[in-house]
């Protein structure tokens, strides 16, 4: 399925180097990036950990927009990801748009890091996924696929009894999903309807809300 580009660095800082001094470095050796300081020194802030802004300028072929990157995991202090990439003023970027300035800025990025005294890696994902993407664990994405191919995924009692297998596997193993993205690939990939995508998930959610009433009940 088609889904928005997610983009991961891990950078080895040392001596000092923060993310701001990357990125003005990146700014200065690539053309038609910046960096702009006053907005980044916001963005940390609010963050309250390592954050900061690129902004597309005047890359050819894209529109203008800015590129977040954050560390989002207090623990993993040089692992950095792109939450967002916005229009500078009003107005949304479109999938395509937004994929494509990802991916321009993670090939500038991972030049840059080549070539400079800072190493580091960036990883992408998507923006084409497969179902291995959205269910990483081998066993949860075998439920998954069980109960899938079922003769009546949301009808009869016995085949709801085998997503309700998976739910319970996804409720012991959390975070091996991402429940929103199962929608979208039910209905690009598989051919659903969105009424019915959407009640599938709608039963899982509601399933793993019980399941953590229950827990604390």
């Amino acid at each position: 399925m088609n889904a928005h580009v997610e983009i991961r660095i891990r950078l080895n800082l040392k001596n000092g180097t923060t993310l701001h001094d990357i990125l003005r470095q990146f700014a200065r050796k690539s053309k038609g990036w910046k960096f702009p300081l006053k907005s980044s020194r916001l963005y940390q802030k609010d963050n309250r950990q390592q954050a900061g802004f690129i902004l597309a300028d005047s890359v050819e072929g894209l529109e203008r927009a800015v590129v977040a990157i954050a560390n989002l995991d207090s623990t993993a202090p040089q692992h950095f990801r792109v939450p967002n990439i916005f229009r500078p003023q009003c107005g949304s970027l479109t999938m395509d748009q937004y994929n494509a300035i990802g991916m321009a800025f993670a090939a500038s990025f991972r030049q840059f890091l080549r070539q400079g005294d800072c190493r580091g890696i960036v990883d992408i994902c998507g923006p084409e996924k497969r179902l291995s993407d959205i269910i990483k664990g081998a066993k949860c994405r075998a439920l998954f696929e069980s109960w899938f191919h079922t003769p009546t995924p949301l009808g009869h009692p016995s085949d709801l009894y085998v997503l309700n297998c998976f739910i319970c596997h996804l409720f012991r193993h959390p975070g091996t999903v991402r429940t929103y993205e199962l929608e979208p690939y039910l209905v690009q990939d598989r051919d659903w309807n969105p009424e019915a995508a959407r009640e599938a998930v709608a039963r899982i959610e509601t399933g793993l809300e019980l399941l953590r009433v229950d827990r604390k009940f």
